[in-house]
């Protein structure tokens, strides 16, 4: 059995398109555990100029407030639970050819030096390596690689480079899209997303780290 991190992505909850295909996929997915974590519902803390200094100095070892402390232990808590799974299913739409802004916020938190990853001989090292990620993406163009909009893709192309940058190599996407347009052509596109979340199934082989 493996754990498995839903970190939905899309302030839409059932109406998102890509929460509607990682639903198709997360009900094939029977015998795992599946924990959803709905970013726009999540009191996420506050990664200011207050929390970057409190961190400079933690790392120094210089003296810092109970405030500060209590701020980085739930940055610390909240990695060491992304960390705590076999993988994640991440549910991301398009915004502006980027990700949404709540998923960059809980990214710059969990990614952390040291926590996330650590540099060995001038190198970056990740150290959520061994786990698998599966990315379902949404939007209005069509970025896939071979799609007539490639150039604008700065959602995928950033996940998968975060991904790696942590550590993960084992990396599937599915793509939703176009998810704008006459309603034929949206159509059309959800249900070959669904035939890739099938397919994705069949041939899906998880980490158990139990």
């Amino acid at each position: 059995m493996a754990r498995l991190l839903h970190i939905d992505a899309s302030p839409r909850g059932p109406r998102s398109r890509s929460n509607m295909v990682a639903d198709r996929l997360i009900a094939g997915l029977t015998g795992h555990d599946i924990e959803r974590l709905a970013l726009f519902d999540a009191d996420l803390p506050a990664f200011d100029g207050a929390a970057i200094e409190g961190r400079y100095a933690l790392v120094a070892g210089e003296p810092v407030d109970g405030a500060v402390r209590a701020d980085w232990a739930d940055i610390e808590r909240r990695i060491a639970h992304f960390l705590s799974f076999d993988g994640w299913i991440l549910t991301v739409p398009m915004w502006n050819f980027g990700i949404p802004y709540r998923l960059k916020h809980y990214i710059d938190l969990i990614t952390q030096p040291g926590m996330a990853f650590r540099v060995v001989d001038g190198q970056g090292e990740g150290l959520a390596a061994g786990r698998k990620a599966i990315l379902v993406a949404s939007g209005a163009l069509d970025i896939r690689p071979d799609g007539p909009m490639a150039a604008y893709d700065f959602q995928i192309a950033y996940l998968e480079a975060w991904l790696g940058f942590i550590g993960v190599t084992d990396i599937d996407t599915l793509h939703v899209r176009p998810t704008y347009g006459d309603a034929a052509g949206v159509e059309a596109a959800m249900a070959r997303a669904y035939a890739d979340a099938d397919a994705l199934l069949a041939r899906l082989s998880l980490p158990s780290r139990v």
